[in-house]
């Protein structure tokens, strides 16, 4: 009778202890089924979304649909974005076709290749690569939106072109492109810049502006346009005028660091690391940039008075072993920079930004950004460290677009780059060197001498 009741005992704990589990995995999938959460654990955070995808996606407020072809065999290579896309925003619904099996559903939205995504929104539609995550969310962005943001390049100044080899912006033109802006090249001497025009870009003039020009910049400014200046060491007294009353100087300079170089830079590039906390360029909201920026040729650019109706500031500087050196020559010879010489020690201001036109008006302020040199955004440098990042940034806010303002992910670049992200101080380049070019060969000789030795010693 005790064994009986004993083993009840046993059984009952044991139905217990097996309803209980059931009940907790029962409760684990109503939880799972009620609540999206999604931890990434990879070191590269492959398996989420950009910051600025995440910022289209918020919005998003109706149904949108994306639909991708592609070839057989590579669903998977698009089936990964499309769900995190559709866990991010329940609007938001995917499809995959093989291309080859619907050729006529395709060719009904647009699409006439594999790899290409068709976006439907709110009776729009826009077809775009489907990879890489950048050019989707830039026509997710486009379809939204329902038009391109027109931004223009100025020329007649000897001016980067939109494409033409490492010194061109051809890359950054292309990631402007997958972002929904419309690229144009106009002159300021035919006139002020189109009336939709919403960012105007000056990259690297090697001549100075013409009064007119200048007169058209600043009265784009002030009626609000947005305006990047990207501006090369040289003489630019009319440029230098324009910002001098918005009260931005603009160092007659050049930058060298040559205690702590970039490798394949000779000492001429100036790396930037600190920022000015909270500023929309490499800190906008909830997405700031975690890496530095490495100007290649940079004259220094600070704010130096205050101005009415104008709000600047500096927002980057460079360490203490930077050197504004005054005379351009001396800096591109490598003479060491001196007080004496009237070389000025760091750290120096390199970008500044500024908004333009009376506080809380009912017309949008200006937007201004300078940057103290071309080169960081050209293709020979645009993917080194954080210069896409600060780059792309600067038209957004200038834009106004803050959706687009965040951390991006580098590409494969498509050609060889001359400056490697690698930072180095002095005492670092000269150990690299010696252990290269010195300890390396004399292991060597060393492990050969010993074979040759051992072997005569055998023979």
């Amino acid at each position: 009778m005790r064994r009986a009741s004993r083993a009840v005992r046993g059984w009952s704990q044991l139905a217990l202890e097996v309803a209980l589990f059931v009940a907790l995995l029962v409760l684990l999938q109503v939880l799972a089924e009620r609540t999206n959460r999604r931890v990434d654990l990879t070191a590269e955070r492959a398996l989420s979304l950009l910051p600025v995808t995440r910022n289209v996606l918020a919005e998003v407020r109706e149904p949108l649909r994306i639909t991708v072809f592609h070839r057989r065999g590579a669903r998977g290579q698009y089936a990964g974005l499309l769900e995190r896309l559709r866990a991010e925003n329940p609007a938001v619904e995917v499809a995959l076709y093989d291309v080859d099996r619907y050729p006529e559903r395709a060719r009904s939205l647009g699409v006439t290749a594999a790899g290409r995504a068709a976006i439907e929104y709110a009776g729009r539609r826009r077809v775009v690569a489907a990879l890489p995550e950048e050019e989707l969310a830039g026509g997710i962005l486009g379809a939204v939106r329902g038009r391109a943001r027109r931004l223009v390049l100025t020329t007649g100044h000897g001016e980067r072109p939109p494409g033409g080899g490492p010194e061109g912006l051809g890359r950054l033109v292309a990631a402007l492109d997958a972002e929904n802006y419309r690229v144009d090249v106009v002159s300021l001497l035919d006139g002020p810049p189109p009336p939709d025009t919403e960012v105007v870009v000056v990259a690297g003039p090697q001549h100075d502006l013409l009064p007119p020009e200048l007169e058209a910049l600043a009265a784009y400014l002030a009626g609000g346009g947005g305006l990047v200046l990207l501006l090369d060491p040289g003489p630019l007294p009319a440029l230098g005028a324009l910002l001098g009353g918005l009260g931005i100087g603009l160092g007659d300079d050049m930058i060298v660091e040559p205690d702590r170089r970039v490798l394949g830079s000779e000492g001429l590039a100036a790396v930037v690391e600190q920022f000015r906390q909270g500023n929309p360029i490499s800190h906008p909201p909830a997405n700031p940039i975690e890496s530095g920026v490495v100007l290649p040729s940079a004259r220094s650019v600070d704010v130096v008075a205050e101005r009415p109706g104008v709000e600047a500031e500096s927002i980057a500087r460079t360490g203490e072993g930077a050197w504004a050196v005054r005379d351009l020559d001396r800096a591109r010879r490598g003479a060491e920079p001196s007080r004496a010489a009237h070389d000025v020690p760091g750290p120096l201001s390199v970008i500044a930004i500024a908004e333009v036109g009376p506080p809380g008006a009912e017309q949008r302020r200006g937007r201004l950004v300078v940057v103290g040199d071309a080169d960081f955004a050209s293709d020979a440098y645009l993917d080194v460290l954080g210069n896409r990042d600060v780059a792309l940034n600067a038209i957004a806010w200038v834009a106004g677009e803050q959706a687009l303002a965040g951390d991006r992910p580098a590409p494969v670049p498509e050609i060889q780059r001359p400056l490697s992200p690698l930072v180095l101080t002095e005492t670092q380049a000269r150990a690299l060197l010696v252990g290269v070019a010195v300890v390396q060969p004399a292991i060597v000789l060393a492990f050969g001498l010993v074979v040759v030795w051992r072997r005569r010693r055998l023979g």
